[in-house]
């Protein structure tokens, strides 16, 4: 798969988190939201490991990897912040408890904000 192919998929499942986020009302709500930021954020790595392949750097296999060589292909500013989101994701689809679900949502703005800011880089290369 393209990362062009892949970039659609991303920009329709972020439209649907984004849409997510106002309608929240209760902790179903919530899990439903943190379940979309799990998607697109599956969606944002293996987009950007694409991408990467796609500009010859065959060095990406893991989400690290790929997010430290988005930094250096610049269309992400900083990987660490987007270590933080591998660390949300991973414990999101491992364990739950409600306060740790409240934490995850927490960072949802911040994640829509990160991959806004993606979009507009990767959609301009």
């Amino acid at each position: 798969m393209t990362y062009t192919n892949r970039l659609a998929d991303l920009k329709l499942a972020f439209d649907r988190l984004k849409e997510a986020i106002p309608e929240v009302q209760d902790q179903l709500d919530k899990d439903g939201a943190i379940q979309r930021f799990e998607f697109v954020f599956e969606l944002i790595w293996k987009t950007l490991k694409d991408y990467a392949e796609d500009k010859g750097r065959l060095d990406v296999a893991s989400p690290k990897d790929t997010f430290r060589v988005a930094a250096d292909l610049g269309v992400i500013d900083d990987p660490l912040v987007w270590f933080d989101f591998i660390k949300s994701r991973n414990e999101a689809a491992h364990l739950y408890n409600e306060q740790k679900a409240d934490e995850i949502y927490s960072k949802i703005p911040g994640f829509i904000s990160a991959v806004e800011n993606l979009l507009l880089k990767i959609s301009k290369t």
